[in-house]
């Protein structure tokens, strides 16, 4: 019976950390926008130059340090990133026009923080603390061969501390008002990332995922 108890233990910790894992890993996307636009009469943008409207939450939840870090993006990276996202864009019949009347603006923004989680939990370590000889021949626990001995478990919890390194990124998406430069639309997506840098082309097919998923969002309905 109290075999048994060790192996139910062990497996529902083994499905908590899968759990956890795989929730840890997904994209998480939050989007708001303006109500009073008609987003499905878009056709026609361009880049947004200069600073992007915040509201105070947001400027608050970035932070100096978040914000200078956005800005640090390298320039090759940046017109990689600009590029997928006109990709992304033009899949969705909207044109990007350099000169002349426009409907929107885009811009967007990523961010990066290192974070460090520990956590202690406890977990059921089984060992023996009787031996009883019984008579007879036969198979024991896991296709053991045993020949009259009896044994008995106990468990025992013992408290083990986890520390896990990972990166936070983040990833916001923001659709302007040209007129008065106000913001009508913004998709931000948020996912734990491996604490090791990936190579480019991981990278890249990641962040072009990202944008993908933005956009899926768009046009708000």
């Amino acid at each position: 019976m109290k075999i048994a108890l060790i192996q139910i233990n062990f497996i529902l910790l083994c499905s908590i950390a899968l759990f956890i894992s795989g929730c840890g890993n997904k994209l998480q996307i939050e989007t708001e926008y303006s109500k009073a636009t008609h987003f499905d009469e878009f056709k026609y943008y361009r880049w947004h130059q200069g600073n992007t409207p915040q509201d105070k939450k947001q400027a608050q939840a970035t932070g100096n340090k978040a914000a200078k870090k956005e800005k640090e993006i390298d320039p090759l990276l940046d017109s990689n990133i600009r590029f997928m996202i006109e990709q992304q864009l033009a899949k969705k019949g909207l044109v990007k026009r350099e000169e002349g009347v426009v409907d929107f603006l885009v811009n967007y923004s990523i961010s990066t923080h290192n974070q460090v989680d520990v956590e202690t939990q406890k977990v059921y370590d089984g060992y023996s603390t009787t031996y009883q000889s019984v008579g007879g021949y036969g198979y024991g626990y896991a296709g053991g061969y045993y020949r009259g001995v009896a044994v008995t478990m106990d468990v025992q919890p013992v408290n083990e501390t986890l520390v896990e390194r990972y990166v936070q990124g983040s990833m916001t998406l923001d659709f302007i008002e040209p007129d008065d430069n106000k913001l009508i639309w913004r998709a931000t997506g948020d996912k734990r990332l491996p604490y090791d840098h990936p190579d480019q082309q991981e990278r890249d097919a990641l962040i072009n995922k990202v944008i993908g998923k933005l956009l899926a969002k768009f046009p708000p309905k």
